[in-house]
């Protein structure tokens, strides 16, 4: 328990610390979405509870574990993490700063695997990522728009807010995965 709550807490700090940067600096411009229904919400919820048990599953429980038979732990957390981010090279607006965002998502995902060799943390902090980066703060996920509690817009889309991609895509979720993997080491 003690796993997932830190899980979800972590993404929830960097969205908070990630939505308020932008907002304070203009970079963005938000309202509530005053078109809220339950379903979409909990279809939401699912929708990543789903995409974040399923890739966990796989890159860090299947692929991240049989690497580590075979490699070094360092080794395999970068080959896992770079299989993890070469499976989003199709999505919409994807680019070299996304790629080492995702990357980064590897690794933050894959540390807390290596210390324990349980998947709780990671599917919890994956689940809480895509959450709160769409459906609580307005953000596309992985450059897909998603249903939010928070309607957003850019003045332009850059390196610091992201763009299309969504806060995957800048330069404060470099700052702010760098900052969770060396705390969490």
């Amino acid at each position: 328990m003690k796993e997932v709550l830190l899980g979800l807490c972590m993404p929830l700090v960097v969205f908070l610390f990630g939505f308020s940067s932008l907002s304070a600096s203009q970079q963005i411009n938000w309202q509530i979405n005053k078109e809220i229904e339950i379903g979409d919400l909990l279809l939401s919820a699912a929708t990543f509870i789903l995409v974040s048990l399923t890739e966990e599953l796989f890159t860090r429980g299947y692929l991240l574990g049989n690497l580590l038979t075979s490699l070094n732990k360092w080794l395999a957390l970068t080959v896992s993490s770079i299989v993890f981010a070469a499976f989003h090279l199709a999505n919409s607006n994807m680019n070299w700063l996304s790629f080492v965002n995702l990357f980064l998502a590897g690794v933050l995902l894959g540390l807390p695997y290596l210390l324990t060799r349980s998947l709780w943390f990671s599917i919890a902090f994956h689940f809480g990522w895509n959450f709160f980066q769409g459906t609580v703060f307005g953000f596309n996920v992985s450059g897909r728009e998603v249903f939010s509690l928070i309607l957003q817009s850019r003045k332009q889309n850059d390196v610091f807010n992201g763009g299309d991609f969504g806060f995957e895509g800048s330069v404060w979720c470099v700052l702010a995965q760098i900052i969770c993997i060396f705390s969490s080491m």
